[in-house]
């Protein structure tokens, strides 16, 4: 709630167009009400650490007293705009931005830039809003002005459907940590309406939705209301959820970036390789983040909590009537898979977090075994307590209490929530963890009498290269011997397109295609990104089943 003594910003925003009056970028006026900024002393920054190419265009700053000279400084870690003398009363900033050229790079990042979508535009406010450097809070107004665009225009904050003002009150985080979209938008609720569900929810995206996302879209306010009642906060105006989506085609994408109180997924023309089982557990995911996530501008990785929202991937659609019980079937399989087949799977957790942050695969796996080290640690504590869902009523769920009140929730305390049922067996549990030895799952699992965990040997994963290769359009450091080798790719290809690396970590029998470019001449390769040796892995089979995943039914 607003204080007498909370500042205000207020954050214009004006779609530019083109000359076929087409959303090409925005033109934002900030107003800041009396900073009182020193001379010399920063104003308002940006952050570079996720974005790094937003650097405002023909800024210009005023106050009451006139003009306003401004000096970029850029570090490490952010751009800062220091002002040439004392500010007089408000300061206001005039700036424009520009999306990502059409010539976007062949893989794009997550969703931290100004991205054009069949007519519309859509990003966070971390790829255009300047805001103070300060930690305080501020009532923040944000209006849009759609008087020069065509007829139907729509625009939407993650705090509400403009393009009158919306109001929040917070850090400045709220600006720049929340998704913004303005264009030929189409969403579910079809419109807004004062009483209805669009006052605390909405799904957004611009033109045809591909038919497996049409079908995530259809069940995505049921769920997220099922996550609501699971972590007992009930979504309100006042505490909205709005979700996304984004064609980033011709780019190569198929990720998800969770925000304040929203998300973008983004997808590209490879979209129809997504099985529905593969949506569905990232719906789950994505609205699992809500509660439990890190800020989006958090650049380590919470092993923790990415173990957790794998765990609930699991649970949620099942027990909630979303999917069968082939869903969860399949889902074990599919972590089974990422876990006991990487090539990382006995690395100490200490090597494996230097890897992380350059290496896709390393990622992968550290949220690969923090699953087995959550779900392993589910079904122990399961055969030790007399609850039902122990693990969830002990530790998930007074975590996210305790993230929600602004209490510290990380790995102590949940230690502290689950050593004084478990003891020496969680201390053990998590030294396994650690040194890197292999975490064996119980093979009755959650005590079903028609399957089990079934020991099978599979393929390593291995691409033959390091999977930045896919990024960096070039092979470089190609194995010797790898599959990928006797397929026919040679160190120094240029790689000018290449299958999703996602789904052959997700799906034993995927092979990966590439088409290279060599000696001027383009030659497409398929290979199967497994190597010759072999790991002990497990597959959750029925009874009387031989084999372990099975591919999922088409939904409808």
């Amino acid at each position: 709630m607003a204080s007498d003594s909370d500042p205000t910003i207020r954050v214009l925003i004006v779609p530019r167009l083109n000359v076929s009056n087409a959303i090409a970028g925005l033109r934002i006026v900030l107003t800041i009400e009396s900073p009182r900024v020193e001379e010399d002393s920063v104003l308002v920054t940006s952050c570079t650490t996720v974005n790094q190419s937003f650097i405002p265009r023909q800024i210009e700053a005023s106050d009451d007293a006139g003009p306003l000279r401004l000096e970029t400084r850029i570090s490490h870690s952010s751009v800062s705009w220091l002002v040439g003398r004392k500010t007089i009363g408000d300061v206001k900033l005039k700036y424009r931005t520009v999306p990502v050229p059409d010539e976007r790079p062949k893989i794009v990042s997550k969703a931290t830039s100004l991205y054009l979508d069949q007519g519309g535009l859509l990003s966070s406010g971390l790829s255009f809003l300047l805001t103070p450097p300060d930690d305080k809070n501020y009532r923040h107004i944000v209006e849009w002005d759609l008087s020069q665009t065509l007829d139907g225009t729509r625009a939407v904050w993650t705090f509400g459907e403009g393009p009158s003002r919306i109001e929040r009150v917070g850090p400045c985080s709220i600006l720049t940590e929340s998704v913004y979209m303005v264009g030929p938008i189409r969403s579910n609720p079809p419109s807004p309406g004062p009483g209805s569900i669009s006052d605390y929810y909405g799904y957004y995206w611009f033109g045809e939705l591909p038919p497996n996302v049409a079908i995530i879209k259809d069940i995505h306010h049921d769920f997220f209301l099922k996550v609501s009642e699971f972590f007992e906060e009930p979504p309100s105006a006042d505490n909205p959820y709005r979700s996304f989506v984004l064609n980033t085609w011709p780019s190569k994408s198929l990720w998800g970036t969770s925000f304040l109180r929203s998300h973008i997924f983004a997808y590209d023309d490879q979209i129809s390789e997504a099985d529905d089982y593969d949506l569905v557990r990232r719906m789950s995911y994505e609205l699992s983040h809500l509660y439990l996530g890190p800020p989006v501008t958090m650049k380590d990785v919470d092993w923790l909590y990415e173990g957790i929202k794998n765990c609930l991937s699991i649970y949620m659609p099942f027990r909630n009537g979303f999917r069968t019980g082939h869903y969860f079937q399949a889902t074990i399989n599919t972590l089974c898979l990422r876990y006991y087949t990487h090539p990382l799977i006995n690395l100490p957790l200490e090597e494996l977090l230097k890897l992380v942050p350059t290496s896709v695969s390393a990622k992968e796996h550290l949220e690969a075994r923090a699953w087995a080290f959550v779900v392993g640690t589910d079904l122990k504590i399961r055969r030790m307590s007399d609850l039902k869902r122990p693990i969830e009523d002990m530790g998930i769920k007074p975590l996210a209490k305790m993230r929600a009140s602004g209490e510290p929730y990380g790995l102590e305390q949940w230690k502290e929530l689950l050593e004084p049922l478990m003891g020496d067996e969680f201390r053990q549990r998590y030294d396994d963890f650690v040194a890197g030895r292999t975490i064996l799952l119980i093979p009755e699992l959650y005590g079903a009498k028609t399957h089990y965990l079934k020991q099978v040997d599979q393929e390593l994963l291995d691409f033959g290269m390091d999977q930045k290769c896919f990024e960096y359009g070039l092979v470089i450091g190609l194995k010797s011997g790898s599959r990928a080798e006797e397929a026919g790719l040679r160190e120094g290809d240029k790689i000018l397109w290449s299958s999703h690396e996602w789904k052959c970590v997700d799906h034993f029998d995927v092979e990966m295609d590439i088409i290279v470019e060599r000696d001027g001449e383009e030659m497409p390769i398929r290979y199967w990104p497994r190597a010759y040796e072999k790991a002990k892995s497990w597959q959750m089979i029925k009874k009387d089943e031989k084999q372990g995943y099975v591919p999922p039914p088409a939904q409808t």
